[in-house]
């Protein structure tokens, strides 16, 4: 039986119903969306009448690097776009439309979100799957995520400027990130991708890589008064939201327990782990360069990858606000743990 989801907030409705388990699915062609799954910019000037200019035009190629890397570390375990073949690069291609009478920019996600993420998770049951497609839809197209992050990222930038200098153009920032404030934030809709998330660690690849498109999308359509993705986002907002201090990436251990998700076995110098930390959902690509582990830490890793099971694993990862870059697996050990009915299908008899 089709499940037809019309608007934003009939896919908010069914993702609810889908995690709480009121809803259940037996195929993801099961899901009907509308038309109205499309990320868009809109710049009501007349001096942009059907056109953008190279800098507009910047967001949406960043939104579409943005797009390959999360099917390049969801579907392959890399975080390199170059790893993607001609035809799913073709697939996975942005068409922006411009109508007239302004710039209003919109590209059709539907088809191209459900190619990646049936590509990332294709494996898992129907309704593990739906729930990651609904998830990234919201998180690429919707208006209440785009309302949450920017809320966010002016609460930042507020208490940055509080924290700081007292300048005429820091009050004047200061009040129209006040403004953005008082418009109200679905909180509970936040929570639900939380839950979302934490069951399912591949949505974070979907969300943080639409938060790195939504990011360059603001930035780059600052130049005048925009409206993104159902968002009125003023000039000033826009440029200073996304406004970021320079920053080095810094070396840190990420040792801990983690699940392999995928092994690549392409890489010159050893082979490459997509790893997911058991405690903080945290995923990234991980070297294991065979000058820095031994043939014991490599069967480790492929007999984890292989059985589901998790291993403890020593990181050197070079993290730049808050993200591992890169990351080499010094050494990893097996861990003895009872059995999980969730591994094992044998202990569900």
């Amino acid at each position: 039986m089709p499940i037809k989801i019309g608007s934003e907030n009939e896919a908010w409705d069914v993702l609810s119903q889908l995690i709480d388990g009121a809803l259940d699915i037996h195929s993801i062609e099961e899901l009907e969306f509308g038309d109205w799954v499309k990320s868009s910019v809109y710049i009501p000037e007349e001096r942009y009448d059907s056109a953008l200019n190279t800098y507009m035009m910047q967001g949406w190629q960043d939104a579409q690097r943005a797009l390959y890397r999360s099917y390049a570390i969801a579907a392959k375990g890399a975080d390199d776009a170059r790893s993607l073949t001609d035809l799913e690069r073709e697939k996975l291609e942005l068409v922006v439309k411009v109508k007239s009478g302004s710039s209003d920019q919109e590209a059709d996600l539907g088809d191209i979100l459900k190619e990646a993420v049936i590509a990332a998770v294709g494996k898992m049951e129907p309704k593990q799957i739906a729930i990651v497609l609904i998830v990234a839809i919201l998180a690429w197209t919707g208006v209440t995520v785009t309302r949450h992050w920017l809320t966010k990222r002016a609460e930042t930038k507020l208490a940055e400027i509080n924290a700081g200098s007292k300048r005429d153009t820091d009050q004047l920032i200061a009040k129209a990130f006040e403004t953005v404030q008082k418009v109200a934030v679905d909180q509970g809709r936040a929570d639900l991708i939380a839950k979302a998330t934490r069951a399912n660690p591949t949505l974070q690849i979907f969300t943080e890589e639409a938060e790195v498109a939504r990011h360059s999308m603001v930035k780059h359509s600052s130049q005048s008064d925009a409206v993104v993705n159902g968002v009125n986002i003023p000039a000033d907002v826009g440029r200073n939201v996304t406004r970021e201090k320079r920053t080095e990436s810094v070396d840190e251990r990420r040792d801990g327990t983690y699940r392999i998700q995928k092994v690549d076995t392409t890489v010159a110098d050893g082979f490459r782990v997509f790893v997911v930390n058991s405690d903080t959902a945290e995923s990234f690509a991980a070297d294991v360069q065979e000058v820095m582990s031994s043939l014991k830490d490599r069967d480790v890793i492929k007999e984890a990858e292989w059985s589901k099971a998790p291993v403890s694993l020593q990181i050197n990862a070079k993290v730049k606000k808050g993200v591992v870059q890169e990351a080499v697996i010094l050494r990893a050990e097996r861990l003895e743990v009872e059995d999980d009915p969730a591994t094992n299908p044998a202990t569900m008899e």
